[in-house]
């Protein structure tokens, strides 16, 4: 029996399947396979995955099991707008101008939806045309962000609610396991305008940071009510409305730096309900090991959990991970002089001993920490053309080059741990073959922090490792994760550089715990890591 029918067994007994298995393993194509045959059975499939890229690759691999002309992609107006309209007046205006050609209001059936400028070109609005089928077609696939927004969110459930036997397949699920979290940043003089309009919750924030200047940003107000919010709110960014009616009831609280106040909520309840809400429940992820599998204790549902512990033998005798374990990286030392050389003779002898073609990425714990490196040894000279990512924002216009350049020659790309290089983004052949993350990725202490911690108390499981560890581990895995692809006919390195790693490898899953090689620092700057 393969992995698929495995696990389509499991789910005719369990409620809730977990499927932990390394990135690349083939989990996305597992969902569809089951999605196949969940509706050969007079189901209905919900899946949810991370991102529209990620949506419209499912639904590309949907063509491949014969059930693409059942599938709907339920995102967003500006997602699949090829014009990015934002609202149903700017697409009304695009059409008069003459600028969206879309001419056909009747949709022929069957059709295939995900072909985006195929139905751009026969005359159909690709939102519409999604949107309109979610309601009809048995398998609908949708991102992460729609259960963040409580219009998008309740339009999923009115979905489901009318299914009669709905299974829910989130993918890439360590990114919504802990809860949902959004922030928002509101001006001083946004807040102050708000509050001359007579809001109460507004004065109350503006009373409490008047010739206040925290040393670091830190929880100003976590307790409100709704009569507070609503009065005199009229001239409030929705979104702000949005965040706090969709998530106040489990944990937010506003937040100042001494520029501006962010609004930060977390919620494990849209998440919950839609567990709750379906008939069965397939989970899948590369980042949730054994240890952390507790987190999905929060969900009443009995739950079945499993493990692809151990990468194809091919890919084990070609990657190497190099743990550094007498050297930490701390908030306190890191800026120091000696451990910033540290960091730059590491990342010398990582170009150094690297074959003369093929991608690097050096991976800061944080976009600040990151500056401050580059700031210090500016002009960074490594002999290598250099490409540094210091905004997602910019992914796109950074990786292709960089994947360019790397498939002739030995290139770097410096960036941050929490970015698109480091997870959802896939390096073919040489295009990525050595990775070093400089200190171990753990979510910085805060105030806020420290809230989370004490949320997942109040659920019942452990609050320091789902706030600082569950992250930090997800990040690594998810990192180290990019150089899995075509591992069987390249050789790749890993370096951690961080006493921590090596720590904390019984929180990772086994395939990496497992090919974690300790050394101290001289020993690594002496080394030939390749």
């Amino acid at each position: 029996m393969d992995i698929t029918d495995y696990v389509y067994s499991l789910l005719r007994e369990r409620d809730i399947v977990l499927l932990n298995a390394y990135p690349g393993f083939g989990k996305s194509r597992i969902a569809v396979t089951i999605a196949s045959k969940w509706i050969n059975e007079d189901g209905q499939v919900l899946i949810i995955t991370r991102s529209r890229a990620e949506a419209l690759q499912l639904c590309e691999f949907t063509k491949q099991v014969g059930i693409r002309d059942k599938t709907s992609i339920f995102l967003g107006r500006e997602s699949l707008c090829p014009f990015n309209a934002h609202n149903s007046k700017q697409c009304f205006l695009y059409r008069l101008s003459g600028r969206c050609r879309v001419s056909k209001t009747e949709v022929p059936l069957p059709i295939l939806t995900c072909n985006l400028p195929e139905l751009l070109s026969d005359g159909l609005c690709p939102y519409e045309v999604n949107e309109a089928l979610a309601y009809q077609l048995p398998i609908v696939i949708s991102t992460h962000a729609y259960l963040s927004s409580p219009e998008l969110y309740s339009r999923l459930i009115n979905i489901i609610d009318n299914w009669n036997k709905p299974l829910a397949i989130i993918d890439e699920f360590h990114n919504v396991a802990a809860g949902l979290e959004e922030s928002i940043s509101i001006s001083i003089d946004e807040l102050r305008q708000w509050a001359l309009n007579g809001n109460d919750l507004a004065n109350k924030l503006f009373n409490k940071i008047k010739n206040y200047v925290p040393q670091r940003e830190t929880v100003v107000l976590r307790k409100f009510d709704v009569d507070d919010l609503l009065k005199g709110s009229e001239t409030f960014d929705d979104r702000v409305i949005e965040m706090l009616t969709h998530f106040g009831n489990d944990l937010c609280a506003f937040t100042y730096d001494g520029k501006s106040i962010r609004l930060r909520c977390l919620s494990i309840k849209p998440i919950y309900d839609l567990i709750t809400k379906s008939q069965k429940v397939l989970l899948l992820t590369a980042s949730i090991s054994r240890r952390f599998s507790y987190i999905i204790d929060v969900f009443s549902k009995p739950s079945y959990y499993i493990a692809i512990d151990s990468l194809p033998k091919e890919y084990q005798e070609n990657l190497v991970v190099f743990s550094v374990i007498d050297v930490e990286f701390t908030h306190r030392n890191r800026l120091l002089k000696e451990y910033l050389d540290i960091v730059n003779k590491s990342i010398k002898v990582f170009i150094r001993s690297s074959p003369p073609a093929g991608g690097l990425a050096v991976f800061f714990p944080s976009i600040e920490y990151m500056n401050s490196y580059i700031n210090y040894y500016t002009p960074p000279v490594w002999g290598i053309p250099t490409f540094i990512l210091r905004d997602g924002s910019e992914a796109v216009r950074v990786i292709e080059p960089f994947k360019e350049s790397a498939r002739v020659t030995k290139s770097l790309i410096i960036t941050y741990a929490q970015n698109p290089i480091g997870e959802g983004i896939n390096f073919l052949e040489q295009e990525l073959i050595g990775v070093m993350i400089i200190g171990f990725p753990l979510p910085q202490y805060s105030q806020w922090s420290f809230l989370k911690s004490h949320y997942y108390k109040r659920l019942g499981i452990s609050g320091f490792a789902t706030t600082y560890l569950f992250p930090a581990v997800s990040t690594t895995t998810q990192i180290i994760g990019r150089l899995l692809r075509d591992l069987d006919r390249h050789r790749k390195v890993a370096v951690l550089l961080d006493s921590r790693f090596y720590r904390y490898r019984k929180y990772m899953p086994k395939w990496l715990s497992l090919r974690m090689r300790p050394m101290g620092i001289s020993q690594f700057l002496n080394a030939s890591l390749w």
